[in-house]
């Protein structure tokens, strides 16, 4: 065997397993910045520093490369908060806070906020990938917490909610305070903090805005 033949590769040689993950950066940036439409693969091939046909090898569509961008931002982020509930020993609260707190640790960059964004803005014109982010994102989201309210209803830390609506409110409530955060803040005249915004999300969640609601009051 030669000399040439034993030279190892150059350090800064790219692992091949390295290039999906690359791939996957390089979407997650341009489908933020330019949305879903707009966005190219041949954009995406260079900006991830491959070549097309290089991309092809893992992704074969603009959708899949959608899905798996999905699934690595947006459903690993439930399966992990899936899998701390199944370990949670402390009280509804606790596990409440600490689902919140995770989002915001997570989902709360701008990168982030930008997906939300485009979803809303575009993934109904697209119904395939539409029933999947509804069925991978947010009807796994909101069979968490609703494992996570009955659990406090049974043992008496939370009151019987009207219609099940706070289980969909929740995600609601912190989506849209990291949208604002991330997208309107430079605008408002009295800017929060991040952590008061937590904080204020926690106390409306758990305490209502009412002084002393009526006993079996409906909203």
């Amino acid at each position: 065997m030669s000399s040439n033949e034993l030279q190892v590769a150059p350090r800064w040689e790219r692992r091949p397993d390295d290039r999906p993950t690359e791939i996957l950066d390089a979407a997650t940036t341009l489908f933020g910045e330019q949305g879903f439409t707009r966005t190219r693969l041949e954009d995406v091939a260079k900006r991830a520093g491959v070549s097309k046909g290089t991309l092809y090898l893992y992704f074969d569509s603009k959708e899949s490369l959608f899905r798996e961008m999905i699934r690595r931002n947006l459903v690993s982020v439930v399966v992990e908060a899936e899998a701390r509930f199944d370990l949670h020993a402390g009280s509804t609260r606790d596990a409440i806070t600490d689902l919140v707190r995770a989002w915001w640790r997570v989902l709360g960059t701008k990168e982030t906020a930008c997906m939300y964004k485009l979803v809303g803005a575009e993934i109904s014109n697209f119904p395939g990938l539409g029933q999947f982010y509804f069925d991978e994102v947010i009807a796994r989201t909101r069979r968490l917490i609703a494992k996570i309210v009955a659990r406090g209803v049974a043992a008496g830390e939370l009151r019987p909610v009207v219609n099940d609506y706070a289980v969909r409110g929740l995600p609601s409530l912190v989506i849209h305070a990291i949208n604002h955060q991330r997208f309107f803040s430079p605008f408002d005249t009295a800017p929060m903090e991040d952590e008061k915004i937590i904080e204020g999300i926690l106390d409306l969640y758990f305490n209502g805005v009412l002084a002393a609601p009526a006993h079996g009051a409906k909203g």
